[in-house]
This record gives C-alpha cells, structure tokens and sequence, in this order.
C-alpha cells in the first residue's frame, strides 16, 4: 500500500507504506508499526500520553475530551477546554516521515510555561532492548547502547582537583536524574545540547523524532525509561516559553519511523536546518589550511600564579611552529587572570601591558601566524557588579575555581554592546580570532526563554561587523555554529559515550575542535592520559581540528615526533578534511580492529585510517566499481591500479587512502 490512508474505527489510525500508527479515541498513544519491518515498536504501555501542558505553578492544564476530523492528509485532533488545542498530524504517500503541528491558544487566565509533545513511549525495537542504541545530541553528540539498563545504572565517577578547580568525570556511564520512578536524561538545546532531534535504533529499525522550531525556542531534549524492570525508552521535547492569556503559538515536529541506523534520522534534520537556516559565516582561508592550535592558559591563572609575560608571545609561537602549527591561543592575559576579572578585558599591565600586547600580535601577524584571545560571554565576575549596567545580570550565581560569577541575560541588548566593545578593542590589538567561552557548552536556564535568540542575536551582530574574524565556541551547536568557525567539543568530559561523528556526519561543512592530551599530563585525571593515543587518532580520522595544550608543569607534549607525524598526516588530508564531506563510514566496511572513515570531494575518495594494534587488514569500498586509481599514505606513498574494490590498510597506526577512476589521481 503507497498511499495515505486513515481509519476512524475503535481506534484513529493513519499510515502509508512505511508505517502506521493509532491513537485512542482519548488521544493516547496505541501503536506504532514499521510497515517494512512489520513490527510494532510500542511494547510497554507504561505511560501513553502524548500532551501536557503546565503553568507557571507547574500545573497541568485539563485539556478535556478530543475531537477529530479528517482534512486532506491530515489528521486533526482539536480540544476545548481550559486552553484551545490543535494537533495536526500529516502523512504522506511513501514517507517514513509524519510531520506534527501543535497549535495552542492560551484561553485561560494563567500563564502557559511548558509543553511537552510529544511524548512517545513505551517503545524498544527488536526481540531484546539489550542490542538498542540512543544517539542523543549532548555536545557533539552520544550513541549510549542499551540506554534502558545504561540509565538506570550510576556511573562511575572520578573526582579531580586542578589549581583552585573541583571536577568530577563520568567513566563508564551517563548522568540522569529521577522523575516518577523513570530514569531521565532532559538538557537544554541549545546548550549543552546541541541539535533538537534524536534517533533510537537497532540493526534493523530506527525511531526519529526532531523539532523542528524555526522561534529558537528553549527547547528540552528528553529522554526516559523505567528501567529494565519495566523495559521501553520515552522521548519528548519541552518546549520553555510563556504564552500569557489570549496569546498563541505553533509549533512543528517529525516523527519517523525507518529502516537501517541513525543516519537517516542526520540527513532529514540536516535537510530542514538548512532550508530554515542558512550557514551566516564562511571561514578564511588561512584557518583552512591551519594544522591546529596551541592553547596557553598559563599567562596568569585565577589563583595569580603567572607563567609567561607577553614579551614570550614570540618564542612561544617559534615554538608552536617547529611542531607544526601556526595558531596560538592565549587565555589569562586580563587582568585579574583566567576565570577572575569578565569582563573587564583588559591586558595585564604586570604581563607587559596593553602596548607590548599589540606589538607581540603584530610580531606574530608579519610571520604569517595568527594570535585568538579568550572571552567569556557567559559570566561575570560578581565583584564587578557596581560596575555593570542594569538589565544584564541574572539573579543565578555560579562558581569557578574560588570566584561567583553572575550568569548574564543573553537576551540584554547592552551586554551584547559590551561584547562588542570587547571584540573591537581585541581587534584593534590585531589579533585573528576570539574564543567564546561557555557559549554552548554550559546550560541555559528556564526563567530565560530568550536564551537561544539572545545568543543567536549577538553573533549575529559580531559577525557582521567582523566577518573576517575567526570566532571559536565552547560547546557544539548547529544554531550558534552557523556564525562560527570552530566548535569546541572536548570528549575527553564524557569519553564513555561520546561518539562526534553524530554532529560531524550531520553537519559536515562544520569544523570541530577537540581537546587533545600527552600521555603523561597532570591537568586532567590519569584515564584522559590513558585514553591519549585513542582521543588524537579518532581526531585525525574525523577531521578535527587539534587543540594543544603547552602548559608548563602541568600539561605538554614531550614526544613531539608523534605529534609531528600526526600533524604532517593530517596536513595531507586537509583538503578532505576541511573541504570535502565527511560521510563518515557509510560505503566502506573494515574489521572491527581498524576503524576508518570516509569523505568525499567531487569525484575523488579519501579514506583516514586508525589502525591501533597495527594488524594486517582490509577495506571494502562499495561506492565505486573497479578498476580504481589508488594512494596509500603513511609513512610511504604508494600508487597502483586496482581490479578489486578490496584495498589492503597499512600496518601503521594512521593512513590515508585516496581513491578514484583511472585518471583521476593526480
């Protein structure tokens, strides 16, 4: 069956040739069916409400009894009560895709400040939920197997001191929180998480469910289940807003019911981000060519204690160079130090002052470098409160290291011209970029509904007046990463599930940053150091781009060789890694010991090799028929012509692969 069809039995049913789906006449969800799998994903009716909506007492708002009508491909559910309701759920013909609108009328006195839709649950897909997998959107993205068992289990967690900073690292698990007896995981999109879509999956079937919100609304991203004693997963979104008497807003959301994994789910939401939202920013060319970044924090830290003046902005770069990499970033070079005087950016006089700051950037400008300084656009320094306009400040206090800061409202016109003002004096010292900290990485806040379009106002602002300026966030975004050129997604804090090929796959012209260690480092706990070798190699075959630290004492590379040879690789492949698109592993196929990934550019094929234990293996690549032109580089380059689509992989730790038509490599 290709067509829309829709049913008003015992129960409301709707579908076509990919799925079908029913509701009870009370508007409770019943079933939902993978017409190509012939499987009904709802197996636990634990909770099969689709809306709820709440006031500013938290309240639930008695919605009453449904009506239904049917309207072309739509079917339409409407209430009447305290609140006027329309759901309007459209199929159409061979789509595994039903787009959902919500519209809601605020009729009563109170104020309206969230909703929840819709609320899908009860579902596992498959025989067991053990082999199921959630990729949830948290930075830049996680894939959690078996999430039924995995959230209801605590983590393992690692406490750790550094300088005046308390942290504590997740190793083996993810955080939830309990809600009526179900295990939650609900963050704030945008911030820290990063897309409004998520995708439950298992080797046959895929369960898609996205907002798709063109108001940049607060939206919470949920998931939930009651454990394995009651096995099945719940997604919805809550959307935080105010709606106050006699106003109305709507809302769009898709639900899709697929074959195969979580990248289907990737190319729909990227489809609908970019017909609603145009990348803003193009990247000069020099960060393009650029092999990474040193990072420098030691300038002066919170606590005082100060490493390097600004006259050694010159060796350090020379120094930056000799490994490979022209980009140099500097923190605590304001006074008062990192973490201490926002944002009152002004250069340290005791560091040099502001005079030798610019003369140091212009040293490094005439070598061909590129200096970016920190600020943060997030907080401020609660001691500076008297010095601060009014409307900027928030009542919510946070604290870093031994210092409160006051959270800002991104929303406050006059914090956006004090940013402004902060770029411009940076930029007038020359620098190439400004790092945006805490942008997208630390949570938005409920009583805040103008979080997104506050932030997303701001860049938009920055950008236009500097457009040839690099700008750099903490966090991942796809809202805030259309205005900016890096993307700082540091998996190193949640390496267990981490898994940045969720946002890399589904926005492939974005460049991510992460944070990489030596072996032997004192900053970060001894597992990052244990998971060194696997945190580069897994950025080098995604195309990330390096962040290293040279912190004295406490966070530098010794073995430079291994990081050279790292950084000459990853040179080669920088035309695909920058320029091409990153299809992660879909069309080619390794053992399980050697993991690979795949981009494309025109009609050439790149393929970046992480071979860990060096063993002999191979690599199917299905996109092409032979004969095939290909170049094997590692150590070596070696060029042949192949009969075969099966190309051996070198028994060293990184390769790349390049493969076309005949005639193609040049």
């Amino acid at each position: 069956m290709s067509d829309v069809y829709f049913f008003d039995t015992n129960y409301l049913i709707f579908g076509n040739s990919c799925f079908e789906m029913a509701l009870e006449r009370d508007g409770r969800l019943r079933w939902i069916i993978n017409k190509k799998t012939e499987e009904n994903y709802v197996k636990n009716h634990y909770n099969r409400w689709i809306l709820k909506i709440l006031d500013s007492d938290k309240k639930e708002f008695n919605l009453g009894k449904p009506d239904y009508f049917w309207q072309d491909d739509e079917l339409c559910i409407y209430y009447k009560n305290q609140l006027e309701v329309e759901i309007r759920i459209k199929v159409l013909p061979d789509n595994p895709e039903s787009i959902w609108t919500l519209r809601v009328k605020n009729s009563s006195s109170k104020e309206i400040v969230d909703i929840i839709f819709p609320h899908i649950s009860g579902i596992y897909l498959g025989d067991t939920w053990r082999d199921n997998y959630l990729v949830y959107p948290y930075i830049a993205g996680e894939r959690i197997e078996n999430p039924v068992e995995t959230f209801a289990t605590a983590p393992s967690k690692i406490l750790w001191d550094w300088l005046d900073y308390r942290y504590v690292y997740i190793v083996d698990g993810v955080s939830t929180t309990r809600d009526n007896e179900l295990y939650v995981r609900e963050l704030p999109y945008s911030g820290p998480v990063s897309m409004s879509w998520l995708d439950y999956y298992n080797r046959d079937a895929g369960f898609y469910m996205a907002s798709y919100d063109e108001d940049k609304t607060l939206t919470y991203v949920r998931a939930e289940t009651p454990g394995p004693d009651c096995p099945c997963m719940g997604f919805n979104f809550r959307k935080r807003l105010e709606i106050s008497s006699g106003e109305e807003k709507s809302f769009t959301y898709g639900i899709g019911i697929h074959t195969g994994d979580w990248h289907w789910g990737a190319d729909r939401y990227r489809e609908w981000f970019y017909s609603a939202f145009p990348r803003r920013k193009e990247s000069p060319d020099w960060l393009l060519n650029s092999n990474g970044l040193i990072a420098h924090y030691d300038f002066r830290y919170q606590n005082g204690r100060s490493f390097h003046s600004f006259d050694d902005i010159p060796a350090l770069f020379d120094k930056a160079k000799e490994q490979g990499m022209d980009h140099l970033f500097i923190s605590g070079w304001n006074e008062g130090g990192f973490d201490n005087g926002y944002p009152l950016y002004t250069p340290d006089k005791e560091l040099g002052g502001e005079e030798m700051f610019k003369s140091k950037i212009d040293e490094i400008n005439n070598k061909g470098g590129h200096i970016t300084t920190y600020i943060n656009v997030r907080i401020v320094n609660t001691s500076y409160i008297d010095r601060i306009p009014e409307g900027i400040l928030t009542n919510h206090i946070e604290r870093y290291g031994s210092v409160d800061f006051y959270v800002v409202d991104p929303s406050s016109d006059r914090w956006h011209d004090l940013v402004l003002e902060t770029a411009k004096n940076l930029v007038d010292c020359g620098v190439s970029g400004v790092y945006l900290d805490e942008l997208a990485m630390a949570g938005a806040f409920q009583d805040i509904p103008d979080w997104i379009r506050g932030y997303t106002a701001m860049l938009d602002k920055i950008v236009e007046r500097y457009p040839d300026k690099v700008f750099i966030i903490e966090g991942c975004s796809d809202i805030y990463g259309r205005y900016v050129d890096l993307q700082l997604v540091s998996t190193f804090f949640y390496w267990y599930t981490s898994y940045p090929e969720l946002f890399r796959y589904t926005f492939p012209d974005r460049i991510l940053v992460d944070m990489l260690y030596p072996e032997i480092q004192t900053m970060r706990p001894a597992f990052v150091s244990g998971i060194s070798k696997e945190l580069l190699n897994r950025a080098f075959i995604l195309g990330m781009y390096p962040w290293i630290y040279d912190l004295e004492v406490d966070n530098r590379f010794e073995d430079t060789d291994y990081l050279k040879e790292y950084l000459k690789l990853r040179e080669i492949g920088m035309d695909f890694f920058n320029g091409g698109k990153f299809l992660d592993d879909l069309g080619i196929e390794t053992a399980d010991d050697i993991r690979a990934k795949l981009y494309r550019k025109e009609d050439y094929y790149m393929v970046a090799v992480y071979n860990r234990d060096k063993i002999r293996g191979e690599l199917e690549f299905k996109l092409l028929t032979p004969p095939l032109e290909v170049e094997v580089v590692s150590s070596e380059r070696v060029r042949y012509s192949s009969d075969s689509n099966i190309i051996e992989v070198p028994q060293e730790e990184r390769s790349l692969i390049f493969i076309s038509k005949p005639g193609g490599i040049k």
